[in-house]
């Protein structure tokens, strides 16, 4: 008698399930940092998910279970198996309307061995069985329950106010994963409980301040930035800072110079607070920038000595000629300086798009501006 779970899975409507299932995926996936705050994890490398001792591949289907509908997963997985040792587990994460959430079926050898392709088939016999005792097959919860739980996961682990806010942070951290592998090369995909939280800050700062502008009136807005940003030396705390310019070729040098010189102003304090790393982004004239910003005495230390050296980071971190009040660092430099400076505050300051912050630093603030001498002027 055939063995039933060896049919023919019906037809199903496959673009309805790759939406779903990217959707699926990624909540999958939150719970899983969420409920495992101190481990790192790889979204999207050799499979979907990547802990430090186990690989998950996960699957939502609308249809009813059938083994021949799990072989490519299963069979991806015994792959990495073999290219790697038996100390990591691995588990298939998936959801068929058939099967009880929490169930956890095994494989046979003889099932598994049904599963395998020819280029697989003649695989040594011990090393199947070393596999089998180390993948499992986890049924879960179906896409709206696994939504709902997720929703009092963050609301639980983010403070969020309201459901609405849950939703909110939700689509967030949807959109952090899915830049995370839209931009990022596999083995560079990494995500955290940290990360999330910091993805949740740097939205947050966003969208108060696109909403600010909008709603507040441009007028209003600047003088809150202002206020933050070139008020003099009140409680500045001694922190490694940079400052990102997005600049055009229509960027005035002259608007830079009056920007830097009052971060310099307000953030440098001799013997108490760091030189201000300040960095710029976009098609400009560089020398231009670095030239206006000589001539009004707002004297830096670029990393490079006299009349443009090689470059050291050491120079710039640990200069041997201290008293310039401000530090140029070039953009390719950034994580590199991060890294080493253990920069704790990011400002980026925007007309268009926002800049990516490096993962390593703990707090980003991004700031709108029409025009860098908006931000600077004096407030009547």
């Amino acid at each position: 008698m055939t063995d039933p779970t060896w049919k023919q899975p019906p037809d199903e409507d496959g673009g309805y399930d790759a939406i779903k299932g990217f959707a699926y995926q990624f909540d999958a996936t939150l719970l899983e940092v969420f409920e495992n705050p101190r481990s790192n994890f790889e979204v999207e490398g050799v499979q979907d998910l990547s802990g430090e001792n186990y690989h998950i591949q996960i699957k939502s289907r609308s249809g009813n279970f059938y083994l021949s509908v799990i072989a490519k997963a299963v069979r991806l997985m015994f792959k990495q198996f073999l290219m790697s040792d038996d100390s990591v587990s691995f588990i298939l994460h998936c959801h068929f309307p058939d099967q009880t959430p929490g169930t956890v079926r095994q494989l046979t050898l003889e099932e598994f061995d049904k599963l395998l392709t020819d280029d697989l088939s003649t695989v040594d016999e011990e090393d199947k069985k070393k596999f089998l005792k180390i993948f499992s097959v986890k049924f879960s919860s179906d896409y709206e329950t696994q939504f709902k739980k997720v929703l009092k996961v963050i609301t639980a682990e983010l403070s969020t106010k309201d459901q609405l806010e849950a939703v909110s942070y939700h689509a967030i951290l949807h959109a952090h994963l899915r830049s995370l592998v839209l931009t990022n090369p596999p083995g560079l995909r990494r995500v955290n409980l940290e990360t999330l939280r910091k993805a949740i800050r740097s939205a947050q700062s966003v969208i108060f301040t696109s909403t600010y502008a909008d709603h507040c009136g441009y007028a209003k807005y600047l003088k809150m930035v202002r206020r933050n940003y070139t008020s003099r030396r009140v409680n500045v705390r001694n922190l490694e800072r940079v400052f990102s310019f997005e600049c055009d070729e229509a960027t005035d040098p002259e608007e830079i110079v009056v920007a830097a010189l009052a971060i310099r102003d307000r953030y440098y304090i001799p013997e108490n607070s760091p030189p201000p790393y300040i960095t710029f982004r976009g098609l400009f004239d560089d020398e231009a920038i670095r030239r206006a910003l000589w001539d009004a005495e707002a004297y830096f230390n670029d990393g490079r000595g006299y009349h443009g050296g090689t470059f050291n980071l050491e120079y710039l971190v640990n200069p041997p000629i201290r008293g310039f009040g401000l530090k140029i660092v070039d953009q390719m430099e950034l994580p590199d300086l991060v890294a080493r400076a253990r920069v704790k505050e990011f400002h980026d300051l925007f007309s268009n798009s926002k800049c990516d912050v490096p993962e390593a630093v703990p707090v980003a603030n991004h700031v709108y501006l029409r025009a860098y001498g908006d931000f600077f002027d004096v407030v009547k």
